[in-house]
């Protein structure tokens, strides 16, 4: 089976750039292409690259470890797991030393979700905030979590109980992240929401987390509303911009006529960012609107900066 580099960074914790840096400068991978030209990662390649991002959180640098065989790779995580493990049996835990590296922190929040433990995953987000920061966190833990959810239960390897408990978790963390506490009065206001049908609010509640960490005023909108809601709220408090999250379907015949809707009914000061993993299936009305299309926390970073320092 072959991987598309989103899917690989989705279950690796690295970024699509640090990917393709790493194989350009220190050969880390030879991906295939695809007839479109689009790199096709294998699964040894998707275990390779993950033990990387394990190796360099540990303090190695990847210009002196890119040459190891995996073998030797997983070894000296191996390693590093055995002097800092917490042998203590019960839930899921959180070490606070090597364990506050990011990898370790994903993959103690992704067996959290799998065992169905809460309170574990409460806890992965408190120490990944301590030990990362409130951006760190969202960028380097939350969306990759996220999206390692969406993608195990759409395989079939979580159930939609293990979806449920986790969502209900991280939506409460994010929206509790996204209060706005010491921002300026002046602060550019952002709407973010998900247009009707699209029912999975995950993507939508860490669009509302980052934003706020980036100085921004966000209200946050109940998912799946009619464009005419969506406009109203967005009119009553006075935004300079609507985010939007698409994760599922990618397939509704009634989303495209109702971005079209949204587009019109909005004031046309206001900007439409649109995100997710369903978002590029409705690429061609996302273009016909105007719309500003984000693939991650970095594209919304460079999207929303501009439009902070653009004329209000």
């Amino acid at each position: 089976m072959r991987h598309t580099v989103r899917t690989v960074a989705l279950r690796t914790g690295l970024t699509p750039h640090v990917i393709r840096v790493w194989e350009r400068r220190y050969g880390t991978v030879n991906p295939s292409r695809s007839s479109g030209n689009q790199r096709l990662y294998t699964e040894a390649d998707v275990e390779r690259l993950a033990l990387l991002k394990q190796v360099t959180d540990h303090g190695h640098s990847i210009s002196r470890v890119t040459s190891l065989p995996t073998e030797r790779l997983s070894a000296l995580v191996s390693a590093v797991d055995r002097s800092t493990a917490d042998s203590a049996p019960g839930p899921t835990r959180v070490r606070t030393d090597a364990g506050g590296s990011s990898a370790h922190l994903l993959e103690t929040a992704f067996k959290a979700v799998a065992d169905m433990d809460a309170a574990g995953l409460e806890r992965v987000l408190e120490q990944g905030a301590l030990s990362l920061g409130q951006i760190g966190l969202l960028a380097q833990v939350v969306a990759p979590l996220v999206g390692r959810i969406g993608e195990a239960w759409r395989e079939g390897h979580l159930k939609v109980v293990h979806e449920h408990i986790a969502s209900a978790v991280i939506r409460t963390y994010l929206c509790q992240a996204a209060r706005p506490h010491t921002l300026h009065p002046s602060a550019p206001v952002l709407l973010v929401t998900t247009p009707a049908g699209q029912l999975h609010e995950l993507g939508a509640a860490l669009v509302a987390a980052a934003a706020t960490s980036h100085g921004w005023r966000v209200t946050y909108a109940a998912p799946s509303l009619p464009a005419e809601e969506i406009a109203a709220a967005a009119i009553h408090h006075g935004v300079l911009a609507v985010a939007l999250s698409l994760v599922h379907p990618e397939d509704d015949p009634m989303l495209p006529a109702e971005l079209r809707r949204l587009r019109r009914l909005l004031p046309k000061a206001v900007h439409l960012l649109v995100g997710g993993r369903a978002a590029g299936a409705y690429h061609s009305v996302l273009a016909e609107i105007g719309a500003a299309q984000i693939a991650s926390l970095e594209d919304l970073t460079a999207a929303l900066g501009p439009l902070r320092q653009g004329p209000r």
